[in-house]
């Protein structure tokens, strides 16, 4: 009996365990880079912190996935286009930024990269 109550201790931390994690798990994995909200006045939040190294005055090309062939299944069935530039206004924490669109047009769950210098 206390085998089993030991089980279920053990399980039930392993789970809380990977529930606390799993935000961190989201944000470097399945976000890190993408614009997550575009606001009104030209400014967006950018998936990039200062965990990535983000600083303010960075500029990041941004870019989107499209299907070339939507009727098609191949490695090479989405192309990436580029849609514009910001420049990072503020870093709002280890996260997120706040960046000001320079060029184009942005939409939310576009990619953003820092421009190689």
């Amino acid at each position: 009996m206390k085998t089993n109550q030991l089980k279920l201790f053990i399980a039930m931390l392993f789970v809380v365990f990977l529930s606390s994690c799993a935000g961190s798990f989201k944000h470097d994995y399945l976000m890190k880079g993408q614009v997550i909200d575009v606001k009104d006045n030209d400014d967006i939040v950018v998936c990039v912190g200062t965990d990535d190294g983000a600083k303010v005055g960075q500029m990041l090309n941004v870019y989107r996935f499209i299907e070339r062939h939507p009727d098609i299944e191949s490695p090479d069935q989405y192309a990436r286009v580029d849609v514009g530039k910001v420049v990072i206004e503020e870093i709002v924490n280890e996260h997120y930024a706040i960046a000001k669109i320079i060029d184009g047009s942005i939409e939310k769950y576009d990619t953003v990269q820092l421009v190689s210098q």
